[in-house]
């Protein structure tokens, strides 16, 4: 079986953290790794972003990634590439001709992608499933009242237009958690057996618990007889992270030692500077809430350094203004570390209230921290066990690219 798999803007081999490179990169590259191991062939078709950039790259004997020219060569916003994509269409057309490639199904990730499909699926006659990893209407009724102007209204007016008749021409949706995939009904008046429900997963050789007593020496020093709050995520307004260091200045009333890690934001220099106005914007919080001496900006780091971050921590907060599932909670949970999150959107599939932690309502700060009071008051090992025992029961990829591999057949035949 081979299937073509299109992520517009998400690189699967992009560094994780970086500006336009989070939930969705890891989602695809950890489906098409585990699907590989299963002997399925997997070409990720996505956007050329760099000239030095290799145009193809064979991750393994069963899974490559294939860069396609559209745009410019460089780094570009997501919001600009709705005008790229009958380029992207075209070349991966050309592509297909040229090495005479033939594939079962195709399988697209976001709206720029399901653009893409439907121009495809004319000419390839297979089967297109669509992922949406963002509602546009859900996400624009979430945010409307916060930071939308009238150009992101009209923006999200064409958007909905056209997941409208993804969601329409497509043959399957696969929806990530029970609670989007009500969305989705409720949204556009689908069937329900169009809608297939599928998680997404961790790598569970990254992340797992870990003794704190085999951490870092500068990890620990950090730490040293204190309570310790994480975050993870890019350095957003809509993650909340403001509303996080408001609650964050509650719970030292009564955590007077604890400190608040956050951990996420560009690598490189362009990165940096696109993060630029939102870390001073939070720096400058910091600074009137006088909690520069508790709370640490810890900047980017990789994957596999997550694991110590989470093992530290007593509780992973995930303030969100608007998350359609949440890739943090479910690495914390692996690590055994419970999580407070918003509760909205796929957050409240992912965390399990009261057993691995949480919700708390969102923009609330007094009821965020009465939230991370209750798990450091418990403390950790009150939830640990849940933790783990719910991503090992819910959340493992080997167990999801075997849903997938079902339900492909089942497509195919």
């Amino acid at each position: 079986m081979r299937i073509m798999l299109i992520s517009d803007h998400a690189d699967p081999l992009a560094e994780v953290g970086s500006k336009e490179a989070g939930g969705q990169n890891i989602y695809v590259f950890y489906l098409s790794k585990f699907l590989s191991r299963q002997g399925v062939y997997v070409d990720v078709f996505t956007r050329w972003d760099k000239k030095n950039k290799k145009e193809i790259v064979q991750v393994n004997k069963f899974f490559r990634v294939i860069r396609v020219k559209a745009g410019p060569k460089r780094y570009m916003p997501r919001d600009f590439f709705f005008n790229c994509t009958d380029e992207f269409a075209d070349n991966v057309l050309k592509r297909i001709k040229k090495d005479g490639l033939k594939y079962d199904i195709m399988h697209c990730n976001y709206w720029f992608s399901g653009v893409i499909g439907l121009n495809l699926k004319k000419k390839l006659s297979i089967p297109m499933l669509y992922v949406f990893h963002s509602i546009g209407q859900v996400r624009f009724d979430a945010l409307k009242n916060l930071k939308l102007q009238k150009k992101d209204y009209i923006f999200f007016q064409k958007r909905n237009r056209f997941e409208k008749k993804i969601v329409e021409e497509c043959d399957f949706v696969v929806s990530t958690s029970p609670v989007e995939k009500k969305l989705i009904q409720r949204t556009f008046g689908i069937p329900a057996q169009k809608i297939k429900f599928i998680s997404i997963g961790i790598d569970d050789n990254i992340f797992y618990r870990r003794n704190r007593g085999r951490l870092s020496r500068k990890l620990k020093s950090l730490v040293f007889k204190r309570k310790i709050v994480l975050y993870v995520g890019r350095i957003e307004w809509r993650k909340g992270i403001g509303t996080l260091l408001y609650a964050f200045k509650e719970t030292l009333k009564n955590f007077p030692r604890a400190r608040l890690l956050i951990v996420g934001g560009g690598k490189t220099k362009a990165a940096q500077a696109l993060d630029k106005n939102e870390v001073d914007r939070l720096k400058n919080i910091t600074r009137e809430l006088a909690l520069d001496k508790s709370v640490f900006f810890l900047g980017p780091h990789k994957q596999k350094e997550l694991n110590a971050f989470y093992n530290l921590a007593d509780v992973c907060v995930v303030p969100s203004y608007y998350e359609p599932f949440g890739i943090v909670p479910i690495e914390s949970m692996a690590c055994g570390t419970p999580v407070v999150a918003s509760r909205i959107g796929g957050l409240q599939y992912t965390v399990k209230d009261g057993e691995t932690g949480f919700l708390a309502t969102v923009r609330d700060y007094k009821d965020l921290s009465l939230k991370i009071n209750g798990i450091i008051s418990k403390d950790k090992s009150f939830f640990s066990n849940a933790c783990v025992e719910r991503i090992e029961e819910h959340f493992s990829w080997e167990k999801i690219a075997e849903q997938y591999q079902k339900f492909f057949l089942k497509i195919v035949k």
